[in-house]
């Protein structure tokens, strides 16, 4: 199955737990066989069909964050066509899991989204090439949608960044690059100040490993 991306931004004021939306722009993906440039970083998100990660997940183990194999989701991300799967963007996603990302050593924080469907990694405060594969066997899907928070004069606003399709198509897997979901057109860096509390709200439907790539720009 060949599915487009989207990159696509809405943002969400919030005042008084009201929000409102607003505008972002978003950058195209690129696909390649073999990201370029050199390796700083990657680990694996991998989907798990019991009710419990690995031991000790919660603590951080270093190279997997585990998920449920199947999330609830608002549309089976097997019939999306560019990974939004929230209808309503101008609303905080409460479906799926989330996974914090913010600013320090590349390190994963809570490797455990499945027993509280929150997990976080950090990563630093600079801009890499980063790649997402879905890997094993054919079969599977998984959206992916970015969000982050900024003030201005007061008011807190939820950006919604954009989404991905991450799904285990026959053939050979193609690594895309997620570079716009994690900065911006004129080099912002969503994951640090000024914005904060960046995170990824993933819906699964049986896809069982994605592997995220940091590398070093050339």
């Amino acid at each position: 199955m060949n599915r487009s991306t989207k990159a696509r931004g809405i943002g969400l004021v919030l005042l008084s737990m009201f929000f409102i939306g607003t505008l972002i722009a978003g950058t195209p993906l690129a696909t390649a066989a073999q990201p370029p440039g050199k390796l700083a970083w990657k680990f694996n998100i991998i989907g798990v069909p019991r009710g419990t990660a690995a031991p000790g997940a919660e603590a951080g183990n270093g190279g997997r964050i585990f998920i449920p194999l199947r999330t609830d989701w608002y549309t089976d991300p097997c019939l999306t066509t560019d990974g939004q799967n929230n209808p309503d963007t101008s609303m905080v996603p409460t479906k799926g899991v989330k996974i914090k990302v913010s600013a320090g050593a590349f390190d994963i924080v809570d490797g455990d989204a499945v027993a509280d469907k929150v997990a976080a990694f950090t990563m630093p405060a600079a801009h890499y090439d980063v790649y997402i594969i879905a890997k094993g066997k054919p079969g599977g899907c998984l959206d992916l949608e970015a969000y982050t928070y900024t003030t201005v004069e007061g008011v807190v606003t939820m950006i919604f960044i954009g989404s991905i399709d991450i799904d285990r198509a026959t053939g050979k897997p193609q690594w895309q690059n997620v570079n716009f979901l994690l900065y911006g057109p004129n080099g912002e860096i969503y994951f640090a100040d000024p914005y904060f509390d960046y995170f990824w709200q993933l819906y699964n439907n049986g896809l069982r490993n994605m592997q995220i790539r940091f590398y070093i720009p050339s």
